[in-house]
């Protein structure tokens, strides 16, 4: 149930609306949009989408998704900054916040509404993956979400994942200027855990990640994501903290390999497919810890941040082709 974002009159803000980080391509986007459009015993909401001017065929996805507003900065191709871009542009007082490539189950908005309670600050949900994955998808899908894969309870959460996320508006303006450029999910959800309680995961709420990717596209992007997370993370941080991170970022791998093994050894659905992936994900694992080591020690951004596959296949295919 989306909300027309052009009307001839103003219209009341809504109370909720979805912002969706738009980084992988307009196929992806398509089924993200089509999965809001089947939700159920939702009120009216609006979605809103910060996309990466990268994408193509975003030309269509406008035209068959009249209702859903798409912006795009040719200064913004980050996802940091795709995702402030998004959280600023939505209206709703409640909003929702995932990326492209996953599809909400049916029930999601509802269940993100009916999940906010007196004492959490922010709540979050589960990522999933979809069926018939192959070991490199489930190796990117461990690195990057293993603490959201279920079985989970509900409770308080250290840490929550900004591809199923909801925030208050009034509580993210109270710390504008942590988000207002940068929105790194980590020192976002610690200022708000300060100020007015518990980050909560409720495991009712689940998107299913989507993504296909090779795995040399994967290792790359586990390294620029990394790189880009240490380097972010510093703006938030004391010297003697960036100090700390330099010398331990070494025992990453070993960290989250541990984290990730523990996870896996808690459900037999996940257990078989951990085995299996174990050597891209620990390839993962070392990509994305010698990026973060590189971003404390260098503050610099990766020199590419191309997320999606389908833009660099794009990209070979035209200078193929030629003029």
């Amino acid at each position: 149930m989306l909300v027309a974002s052009l009307s001839p009159t103003p219209s009341p803000a809504p109370s909720v609306s979805v912002a969706v980080v738009g980084i992988c391509s307009a196929a992806h986007l398509e089924r993200c949009l089509a999965g809001l459009e089947h939700q159920r015993g939702v009120p009216e909401f609006d979605v809103v989408v910060a996309y990466d001017p990268n994408l193509g065929g975003m030309d269509g996805v406008a035209a068959r998704w009249p209702r859903v507003r798409l912006v795009s900065n040719a200064g913004q191709r980050n996802p940091l900054e795709l995702a402030s871009r998004a959280l600023s542009e939505a209206r709703g007082e409640l909003i929702l916040l995932t990326e492209d490539h996953c599809i909400p189950d049916p029930d999601w908005v509802a269940t993100m509404i009916a999940a906010q309670a007196p004492g959490r600050a922010v709540t979050g949900g589960l990522v999933e993956i979809r069926e018939g994955s192959s070991a490199v998808d489930w190796a990117f899908y461990f690195v990057d979400f293993f603490r959201y894969a279920s079985p989970v309870r509900a409770g308080p959460s250290p840490t929550l994942t900004v591809c199923n996320v909801a925030y208050s508006k009034t509580r993210l303006a109270a710390i504008a200027d942590t988000w207002s450029v940068y929105f790194h999910e980590t020192a976002i959800n610690d200022a708000l855990r300060e100020r007015f309680g518990e980050l909560w995961l409720e495991p009712l709420s689940r998107v299913t990640m989507s993504r296909h990717v090779s795995l040399g596209d994967a290792l790359y992007e586990r390294y620029a994501f990394g790189r880009l997370f240490g380097c972010t993370r510093l703006g938030f941080c004391t010297p003697g903290r960036r100090l700390y991170y330099c010398i331990f970022a070494p025992v990453l791998p070993l960290l989250l390999m541990s984290r990730m093994t523990r996870k896996a050894l808690t459900s037999r659905r996940l257990a078989l497919p951990f085995a299996r992936a174990i050597l891209p994900l620990s390839a993962m694992v070392l990509c994305w810890s010698w990026g973060e080591w590189l971003g404390y020690l260098t503050r610099r951004h990766p020199r590419s941040l191309i997320v999606a596959p389908e833009i660099r296949a794009a990209q070979r295919t035209a200078k193929t082709q030629g003029p």
